[in-house]
């Protein structure tokens, strides 16, 4: 199953692409984050165990997906702005053209040189493998390079038990990877919710984490407005995250028609979305 997942992010990332490329790069309003996985789920549909929904409310191969997208951004193919939208670039709309197999794409988005291509890839630069690829084709190697975190990611813990008797234990399963020891929403929330703005430290703004998918969430009933916020963590500023999850980066900012907003931050990849989805 997860070789199947892993297939068909790869073959999503590229739908990803191609419904950007195929957007009018003079038309004023940008297609939402929401929009673009949705219509990259319906160009390769879920199937089998991608379709579990986990806590956070997304499906498990939509949060995979989600995941790896910061790949696209990452080789410079894709910008991702917020309520903005997200749009192809011109290094993506080239590597559309140049390489029109998936597992090519994938290799280029890695920074491998496709097999036969006798060029570096479009928006990167040529590297090794690696021993992580030794042996085995480039096209799997970069493959797996770029959907395995996302499929750590997508995988939610189970909860071990141990039977004694009449009696069993639940174990609390330690998370897949080191976490913060506090996560606050800090923005222009916190005026609507009674408390400070901009404020690292907020009790009343401490997310939550959920071990079942190791995201830190937030629900706050919002007036309607515009807001501007950042994840800070551990109660200061020393290390916070904003726009396409990039340390000390810029404000993430939302339109909201008013009512229950759920954040949800990803410390994987550092990535913040709604639900529902207002266009972070």
């Amino acid at each position: 199953m997860a070789q199947n997942t892993m297939k068909n992010t790869a073959h999503r990332l590229k739908a990803v692409l191609e419904v950007l490329a195929a957007e009018d790069p003079s038309a004023k309003r940008r297609i939402s984050r929401g929009e673009v996985l949705a219509a990259a789920l319906t160009r390769v549909p879920l199937e089998g165990r991608e379709e579990e929904i986990l806590a956070g409310g997304a499906a498990r191969g939509e949060r995979a997906l989600s995941t790896a997208s910061a790949k696209l951004v990452k080789a410079g193919w894709i910008t991702k702005e917020g309520r903005a939208g997200w749009s192809i670039t011109a290094h993506g709309r080239q590597a559309l053209k140049d390489f029109p197999e998936t597992d090519a794409l994938l290799e280029a988005m890695e920074g491998v040189a496709p097999k036969g291509s006798g060029s570096s890839p479009a928006g990167g630069t040529v590297s090794g493998t690696g021993a992580k690829g030794a042996g085995r084709p480039a096209a799997d190697a970069a493959a797996e390079e770029v959907i395995e975190e996302a499929l750590l990611e997508a995988a939610a813990p189970e909860m071990p038990q141990e039977q004694h008797g009449a009696h069993r234990t639940m174990h609390p399963v330690q998370p897949s990877f080191p976490q913060p020891d506090a996560v606050v929403l800090a923005g222009t929330v916190g005026r609507a919710l009674g408390c400070a703005d901009w404020d690292p430290a907020s009790g009343d703004l401490q997310m939550k984490f959920d071990r079942s998918d190791e995201l830190w969430n937030l629900t706050a009933d919002l007036p309607a407005g515009h807001y501007e916020f950042k994840v800070a963590l551990n109660g200061s500023w020393d290390e916070n995250y904003g726009q396409d999850g990039h340390r000390d980066g810029a404000n993430l900012d939302i339109q909201h028609a008013g009512g229950p907003l759920t954040f949800l931050y990803d410390h994987a990849t550092h990535l913040v979305v709604t639900k529902p989805d207002v266009g972070v």
